[in-house]
């Protein structure tokens, strides 16, 4: 049964010899074709592919470059808070950035080295605010963070409490 089967499918079979002959090399030179313009496609896509790599990495260079020289002037302006207490800094800071109806406690703190410092305890912060509060914090009073702590909300998972001892 199954010989009779391959038979009726390879109907060829029944060609002549060189007729066989050419249908397979007909086939084999199909399937060389296949393959050439598969690798081909694939090596343009690779080439293509490497050329937008190429590319993002100078504009990221470029844009990296002017990103450095935007941050650097911000810096050379005068920074009022980093010459303020620490209390009145950071407070300072809470508003400038918007944070002020989310700050819920300021205490001041003694550090164990004897420095002055701050606890700050603000609820329902979101991500881009808790960057935004950090990076004002350390940029523009120049306070340093000495311990951090950061609680998800149960009513609000996306939001967190965040309680942080600061100091210069």
């Amino acid at each position: 049964m199954f010989a009779t089967t391959i038979q009726r499918v390879a109907y060829w079979r029944d060609w002549p010899p060189e007729r066989q002959r050419g249908a397979l090399y007909l086939l084999t030179t199909l399937i060389a074709l296949i393959f050439f313009f598969l690798w081909f496609w694939l090596h343009a896509w690779t080439v293509r592919t490497e050329e937008q790599s190429r590319l993002a990495l100078e504009r990221h260079a470029r844009v990296l470059e002017m990103v450095q020289e935007i941050r650097g002037t911000e810096r050379k302006h005068d920074r009022p808070q980093a010459t303020m207490p620490v209390l009145i800094a950071a407070r300072q800071v809470s508003r400038d950035i918007g944070l002020e109806d989310k700050l819920t406690s300021v205490r001041p703190a003694l550090q164990a080295t004897g420095r002055d410092g701050v606890q700050l305890y603000y609820e329902q912060l979101n991500l881009p605010d808790l960057l935004a509060l950090l990076e004002a914090l350390s940029r523009d009073a120049g306070l340093r963070t000495s311990t951090l702590t950061f609680n998800r909300r149960m009513d609000n998972p996306s939001l967190a409490d965040l309680q942080l001892v600061l100091f210069r």
